[in-house]
């Protein structure tokens, strides 16, 4: 009986080995082919230099928004406006505004007293904001964002130089700790099965994303897609508003924005896990059908890093008979199509590779957040995010 069940779980190793090999190649293609910002040089922006809103939405930020404004003033590119949000903030984000502007001419501040229902803070603060922005060219980001005092110039030249309605850079961290090398590129990876950055940005194809620390886009597109009011009451209002642009034939761009755009990082595992619930309750558009598969892709790979251990506490305790001598090695083969690639995709992300040994953590936690997620949408319990229940 023991044969048999170690017999089929070899088959079942063996096909997901298959399979994590499939998607190797898929990986390492995607990231070799996908989009690049030109190396940083001198060449400056053509004239006329538009002037660039940059709209800042805050709720509770004291820590971090002084440091993110002095990042944003510290630009290069001098045609700014910043407007800060005030979200209905019970610490100091306000003060520190007021402070702030008190200093600097290009900053105004608005502040936020009550959310109107069927909205969520956050579109709304930047939908206030917006109808204030007198720049041709909107720049949305968080107030835990940071920007390399080259970034705006230089997203701006490619964005003027591609005729694009919208870009997105997705960003990097301040400083990667074990969450940010261990555990958050695979939930990065869980979403990139859906929307790999190649497809994103092919036209021809549906998948969309955007991550909200770095949205450019034009005030014709913005306004073009309904402004953020169409988007009132989205989770994830910055996958929808990518998901919008290319439904609407417009140029969309995302990238990885490592070194220009950083954000704090997580400041616990629960942190991170809140966050990725949301993004992919958002993102994944409260489907069942693709959180479900979410759910079997982390299920599948657990299973197989449960029966490599079994296998290999097997061998070292004396049992190595001839099938389980195949299991182990067929599960080391799998566990090596996950850790090897993960290390060189946390590499890509600049982080340590050496973290990749922790891929099974990553697993873990992802078949973890999938699950609730998944379970969230079943029972329409709803996400709890800023203090707000989100359905």
């Amino acid at each position: 009986m023991l044969t048999a069940a170690l017999w089929i779980a070899f088959v079942f190793v063996l096909l997901v080995l298959m399979e994590l090999l499939r998607l190797n190649v898929l990986l390492f293609r995607a990231l070799t082919t996908e989009p690049r910002l030109p190396e940083l040089g001198n060449s400056q922006l053509d004239n006329p230099h538009p002037l660039v809103t940059i709209v800042v939405p805050a709720k509770d930020e004291a820590a971090s928004i002084e440091a993110s404004v002095r990042s944003m003033l510290a630009s290069d590119y001098r045609n700014l406006e910043i407007i800060l949000v005030n979200d209905r903030s019970e610490d100091g984000t306000l003060q520190i505004m007021e402070r702030l502007a008190s200093e600097e001419p290009r900053i105004k501040v608005i502040s936020i007293e009550e959310l109107p229902p069927e909205w969520t803070g956050k579109t709304h603060a930047m939908y206030k904001a917006a109808q204030e922005a007198s720049g041709d060219v909107l720049l949305f980001t968080d107030a835990d964002a940071f920007l390399d005092p080259r970034a705006i110039s230089h997203v701006l030249r490619f964005f003027k130089a591609r005729n694009l309605d919208m870009l997105s850079l997705l960003p990097g961290f301040v400083k990667r700790g074990f969450n940010e090398n261990a555990v958050h590129p695979h939930m990065a990876l869980g979403i990139s099965y859906f929307y790999p950055l190649t497809d994103v940005n092919d036209p021809a194809k549906e998948a969309a994303l955007a991550s909200g620390c770095f949205i450019m886009i034009s005030r014709q597109a913005y306004e073009k897609l309904g402004t953020w009011e169409k988007f009132r009451n989205e989770v994830t209002e910055d996958v929808a508003l990518s998901k919008a642009a290319k439904a609407n034939g417009l140029k969309l761009v995302v990238m990885r924005g490592t070194g220009l755009v950083c954000t704090k990082p997580f400041e616990s595992v629960s942190d991170m896990c809140r966050f990725w619930k949301r993004t992919y309750y958002g993102g994944l558009e409260k489907s069942v059908y693709k959180l479900a598969r979410l759910v079997m892709n982390y299920v599948f790979l657990s299973l197989m890093i449960l029966l490599f251990a079994i296998s290999g506490f097997f061998i070292i305790t004396g049992r190595g008979e001839l099938p389980t001598v195949a299991l182990f090695t067929v599960s080391l083969l799998a566990m090596a199509a996950v850790v090897i690639p993960f290390s060189i995709f946390i590499s890509h992300e600049e982080g340590d590779w050496i973290y990749g040994l922790a891929s099974p953590v990553g697993v873990f936690v992802g078949l973890f957040v999938s699950l609730s997620t998944l379970l969230t949408v079943l029972t329409n319990e709803g996400i709890q995010w800023r203090g707000s229940t989100y359905r």
